[in-house]
């Protein structure tokens, strides 16, 4: 297995797209039709161990993307194929340096969780019209041949709905929450966790007010300072929602042992972090954090590899494959917490 990282220094936004023009038509290296690629970029490998797989992922800096890398790297050494990872922190301009770099590299297909749904149609569709794509996580709709990700909406609601028992079990049938979201940037999957975990606290009959909303970017440390902002502003809440367990775990930090909010619960919409089930497990049913939902990333990079080297090895063609696929969605609370937690797992 090779594995590689590189650096791209970030560019100022102002010259953003010129330079995913020019991305896109620099040495001749994407092909100016716009038809997806109907075999792997370098032809039919008869052996995994001769497969390029390019892992173009948008960024580290939650333990979710981080846990895919790290799943990713044991299959690569369990089946012998060579792995080309790179992360983008976010940045399309990267992403698509990046991803140009695994094609000159010899990648014979692509894994991409996309920095961006809806800035990077027009990228991915010539991407995509020279390499096999499959998106994992976050997709660009109508560009690669497929997709693997959670469904958000349905894990979302799964949590809305153990969060919503919970509250009604402490006889509150109204409550007041902040939320913490992703960056500008995600504007399909945390939106969907959002709309998914507020249905279902409707669906469990529980009605809500948010009081604020703040970017906390995926990550526990910014989760934190986001938190302890909104709770400045409104500490008499009864929740704080995040759309991740790392934001939520910042959240947890800025509550837990604080006399002034014994009252403020927290909660997830998605993930299913070892380190927030294991706050559900210690909890029980009168703990502070209420629900997560599985969202997998080690089943998550298992299904998308494989798709990638049968494509390669030609055991199947891209149109073999459905649009988009999903992993188990499930929310979690005290009541199920024994199905999930393993302290052993990578995520």
């Amino acid at each position: 297995m090779k594995t590689t990282r590189n650096r791209w220094r970030r560019l100022p936004l102002a010259v953003t797209a010129t330079v995913m023009a020019l991305a896109l038509s620099a040495c001749g290296q994407i092909y100016p039709s716009k038809e997806p690629i109907n075999g792997p970029a370098n032809g039919v490998k008869s052996d995994a161990k001769d497969v390029v797989v390019g892992f173009a992922q948008q960024q580290l800096q939650a333990p979710y993307f981080a846990a895919m890398q790290v799943r990713a790297e044991q299959i690569a050494k369990e089946q012998g194929f060579t792995l080309l990872f790179q992360a983008a922190n976010k940045d399309p301009v990267i992403q698509m340096n990046q991803m140009q770099a695994m094609m000159a590299q010899g990648a014979d297909v692509l894994v991409v969780n996309a920095t961006s749904v809806k800035g990077q149609k027009e990228m991915m569709t010539q991407v995509a019209s020279k390499i096999p794509v499959t998106y994992i996580d976050t997709s660009v709709p109508g560009t690669g041949m497929t997709s693997v990700q959670s469904d958000n909406l349905t894990i979302g609601r799964e949590s809305g709905e153990i969060t919503a028992k919970r509250f009604l079990d402490m006889g509150k049938k109204t409550i007041t929450m902040v939320i913490l979201t992703g960056p500008a940037t995600d504007e399909f999957v945390g939106p969907n966790r959002r709309k998914g975990f507020l249905d279902g606290l409707k669906k469990g009959g529980l009605e809500y007010e948010i009081k604020a909303e703040q970017p906390g970017d995926y990550a526990q440390d910014k989760g934190q300072v986001a938190a302890e902002n909104m709770l400045a502003g409104n500490p008499d809440i009864d929740l704080i929602l995040g759309l991740n367990d790392s934001m939520t775990l910042g959240a947890y930090n800025v509550v837990n042992g604080k006399d002034q909010y014994k009252n403020v619960y927290v909660a997830a919409s998605a993930d299913g972090q070892k380190e927030a089930l294991a706050l559900i497990k210690q909890g029980g049913c009168d703990g502070r954090y209420i629900s997560t939902g599985l969202n997998s990333p080690s089943l998550a990079a298992e299904q998308a590899l494989q798709i990638s080297v049968e494509v390669a090895t030609g055991k199947k063609k891209p149109a073999d494959y459905p649009k988009e696929s999903f992993t188990k969605a499930v929310g979690i609370g005290c009541q199920n917490i024994d199905e999930y937690y393993d302290p052993k797992s990578v995520f």
